[in-house]
């Protein structure tokens, strides 16, 4: 399934990977030889607001180490941290601060995470078609991804963590067991990562049942291990309005009952018209994946798939689901779209996939937009208001201007076919699939001859 065998193969595969360190490189040498001004500028420009010394979100997790060997509590409050942020991640994160780093080490520790990550790329299911080489090369330079590495965010190394894990899990019964080990550490890092467990509904019956019951055993004992550090700190939970750099499910719902508010009639603007916006988009979306589902065989599509592809997809497509239903995600998350482009673009080039390869080619279009949706708004609205200087859709309840509520429309939008369609993915996948496998004679429909009488 490669387009291209060979040392040209070979340097597409790295492209992304060199002219994302190429771009790393450039910003970085910005900020090291003191031009502050254009780096500021540049990474406006890039569409997200830079803090005032890169890597604040590794600071605050080095910050956390600091206080907790110090024997501070820093799930409310860190007094070690320059904002004084508490520590809103998983508790386990203080179980391991005898790791030898601090803030001092913030510089070199986030160029290391941000190299890791773009040269992981690299390691990613090599690309299919020059479309999915575009595809890559918009993504890797896109604003999630410089926002994330800006921040030195733990997404990062919950990516390297996941691509690790999912490589395991494509060897031997051992190695598989590592790849859930690793599959739980991501998790006890960073909660979301847990979804990956689901995974286990790919292994044949005994392992699968194995790893089920040994992670419930594990998440069951890590919940009674920090019982009252997750509850002290889910409510802190970063959270913003519907039309700043966040993605989530409940965007939709309450950014349209807010311009309803606003525009037509306060009493339309009502929680009740926010539930009933999110009904309509569910039942929508989810009509329109049945009907995806009725005129084309995704589990033949998704069988005629190769190993790292299809694992990748279905790894890609866990952590964007659970963490778009979950609650709002800052947009840097999106960098596990990542894993889905080479199983995207399988499904987009196979013939014999009816409607699904369509709806695959449109998905690879929504992908880099997506990545590039906060640019994007920030580029349209200085072009066409004429501002002096980018808004910051974050402190913005409603914007006033059909120019920036048009490109969040489109976002949402993006966002919930996007979803939508790698829910579909994963239920056929992971649902269907190992029920009709496993109890064939009530998942399979007979099949009706022509005389009437059935098979």
């Amino acid at each position: 399934m490669q387009f291209l065998k060979g040392n040209s193969a070979l340097l597409l595969r790295l492209l992304p990977s060199v002219l994302g360190l190429a771009a790393l490189a450039l910003v970085a040498g910005l900020a090291f030889y003191g031009k502050h001004e254009a780096y500021f500028h540049l990474l406006t420009l890039w569409g997200f607001e830079p803090f005032r010394y890169p890597f604040v979100d590794l600071d605050g997790s080095l910050a956390a180490w600091e206080c907790s060997r110090k024997g501070i509590d820093v799930i409310i409050s860190d007094p070690c941290d320059a904002l004084a942020r508490g520590y809103t991640y998983s508790p386990f994160w203080m179980t391991i601060d005898w790791i030898p780093l601090g803030r001092p080490d913030r510089v070199w520790v986030g160029l290391a995470l941000g190299s890791a990550f773009l040269v992981s790329l690299s390691a990613l299911p090599s690309a299919l078609s020059r479309v999915e080489i575009g595809v890559r090369l918009l993504a890797v330079l896109s604003t999630m991804t410089a926002f994330a590495i800006e921040r030195a965010n733990p997404d990062l190394l919950i990516f390297l963590i996941v691509l690790g894990a999912i490589s395991l899990l494509r060897k031997s019964h051992l190695a598989r067991v590592f790849g859930y080990g690793l599959i739980f550490l991501a998790g006890a890092i960073k909660y979301y990562p847990f979804t990956l467990l689901a995974l286990a509904a790919r292994e044949r019956i005994g392992l699968g049942i194995s790893i089920v019951i040994a992670s419930l055993a594990a998440l069951t004992g890590f919940y009674a291990i920090y019982i009252g550090q997750i509850h002290e700190g889910l409510p802190n939970i970063a959270k913003g309005t519907p039309f700043g750099d966040m993605f989530g499910s409940t965007n939709l719902a309450a950014g349209s009952s807010l311009i309803l508010q606003k525009f037509l009639a306060p009493s339309i603007g009502s929680p009740n018209a926010a539930v009933m916006i999110m009904v309509l988009t569910g039942v929508t979306i989810a009509w329109a994946m049945i009907r995806l589902n009725g005129a084309s065989d995704i589990q033949a599509a998704l069988g005629r798939i190769d190993a790292p592809r299809r694992l990748s997809l279905l790894a890609g497509s866990l952590l964007l689901t659970g963490c778009f239903f979950a609650g709002q995600n800052v947009s840097y998350r999106g960098i596990f779209l990542f894993f889905i482009i080479p199983g995207m673009s399988a499904l987009a080039q196979d013939k014999d996939t009816g409607a699904i390869a369509p709806a695959s080619r449109m998905a690879m279009i929504f992908l880099p937009l997506l990545m590039w949706t906060e640019g994007i708004r920030l580029w349209i609205h200085t072009a066409i208001a004429g501002a002096s200087s980018p808004p910051n859709f974050n402190t913005v309840l409603v914007p006033d201007q059909a120019v920036d509520l048009l490109p969040w429309f489109g976002r949402e939008i993006g966002w919930w076919f996007l979803v939508g369609f790698l829910l579909t993915i994963l239920i056929c996948d992971l649902v269907v699939r190992p029920l009709s496998c496993r109890f064939h004679p009530l998942f399979q429909f007979k099949a009706r001859l022509p005389n009437g009488d059935t098979q």
